[in-house]
């Protein structure tokens, strides 16, 4: 029979495991999560190894439970926030812990449900943070994997997955994975050209954290890579389809933010790349143009003002008189303003005209006026005293 204490803590568990289970939205199910981590570091206090042990194993049952056999994507995400929660509590056998939660973390990035991938693969990023030999076979086993998936895999769920573990162990275990990345590389432009936008926005962060990577550690290297990647953006934008263009336009974004030196010689190009695809028939390619607009104002902001500064806030000065584009163009003028400073000045009075209609009443019934403040603050913050004499006239 169960110690008082010991029984306690198991109806507590109960409790919790419900919050884990619920569909009331992600925030229970995280402070669920921490519930349980507190519930734990309290058992083990004040248990007996053997009566911890014993509690220690359901809780595991529970997660597992979960994971492995929810009935759906929130109790295999409660799973999931509760083994998260668990990674670095020392209290327990580290070979174990390591085995039991990497099986079951891979149920779900084996899976079918692309739902909880996402904080399954960050939660395996988390586990492979101390390196070790134990941490390197599991790196070298799930890259294997990976770029397995990435080679010959028409399942989207794989390719998806994949893309995930990439990202998250290049994030988190970049010593284990510098020997992987021109593998990586080679492979990654498959699920940059994805069919589906969500992976190819993912493979772009797995190609950014890869970027972080060679970039601390081997100028030679990033040379090299940074070079091959941009001749095969290139290329994509040469094949033309919706998904390689994008493809493209993101690898050069990442190339913008990471390149540092190396994008000097290509700036003008890339200015030139983006300023082309700016009336795609493609939404995605639009959004990502704007996007990337602030990106080459920020990398070199004398060149920008010189030479493309009044081409882009001419076709931005458009999309203000658009509703549904209105917003994405005021955080991209706001952010080319921080980059330019004063050189935005001779743009104010176009802009003002629609912050000034952005901040009226019917349109902050209509939605969010964050934009429009952002915009204005960074304006301010760029032309200093000019933008006074304007702010008289609202």
């Amino acid at each position: 029979m169960a110690h008082p204490q010991q029984q306690v803590a198991l109806e507590r568990l109960e409790i919790i495991s419900r919050g884990l289970r619920s569909r009331a939205g992600d925030d229970v199910r995280h402070r669920a999560a921490l519930q349980l981590r507190e519930l734990v570091t309290v058992c083990h206090r004040d248990l007996n190894p053997e009566q911890f042990a014993d509690f220690y194993n359901t809780v595991n049952n529970k997660i597992t439970q979960l994971m492995a056999h929810g009935s759906d994507a929130y109790e295999r995400l409660g799973g999931i926030y509760a083994l998260d929660a668990l990674i670095d509590f020392e209290g327990v056998d580290v070979a174990a812990k390591y085995a039991r939660f990497t099986t079951n973390l891979k149920t779900i990035l084996r899976g079918k449900d692309i739902n909880p991938m996402q904080p399954a693969a960050i939660a395996l990023g988390k586990l492979c943070r101390p390196g070790g030999s134990m941490i390197s076979r599991l790196v070298d086993s799930e890259v294997n994997t990976a770029l397995e998936w990435l080679q010959n895999d028409r399942v989207e769920e794989r390719r998806y997955s994949a893309a995930l573990v990439l990202r998250e162990l290049a994030r988190n275990a970049p010593t284990l994975m510098y020997q992987y990345i021109p593998t990586i590389f080679d492979w990654i432009w498959v699920v940059l050209r994805d069919p589906r936008q969500l992976i190819r926005a993912t493979a772009a962060e797995t190609v950014s954290a890869c970027f972080k990577i060679i970039r601390e550690r081997d100028q030679d290297l990033k040379q090299l890579w940074m070079t091959k990647m941009y001749n095969e953006a290139r290329q994509g934008l040469r094949i033309g389809t919706v998904e390689s263009v994008h493809a493209s336009l993101l690898v050069l974004k990442e190339l913008l933010e990471q390149g540092g030196m190396f994008m000097q010689e290509h700036y003008q190009e890339t200015c030139d790349i983006v300023f082309k695809h700016k009336d795609h028939r493609d939404a995605t390619i639009r959004k990502t143009v704007v996007i990337l607009i602030p990106d080459l104002a920020s990398y070199s902001p004398s060149d920008f003002a010189q030479s493309w500064l009044h081409k882009f806030m001419v076709f931005l000065s458009g999309m203000l008189k658009k509703d549904k584009e209105r917003n994405d163009a005021f955080l991209a003028i706001g952010n080319i303003a921080n980059s330019v400073k004063s050189a935005i000045a001779p743009y104010l009075d176009g802009v003002l005209i629609y912050v000034r209609e952005g901040l009226s009443v019917a349109s902050r019934k209509r939605g969010t006026v964050d934009p429009v403040f952002d915009c204005i603050s960074r304006l301010a913050v760029a032309v200093g005293q000019t933008l006074s004499k304007y702010m008289e006239a609202f």
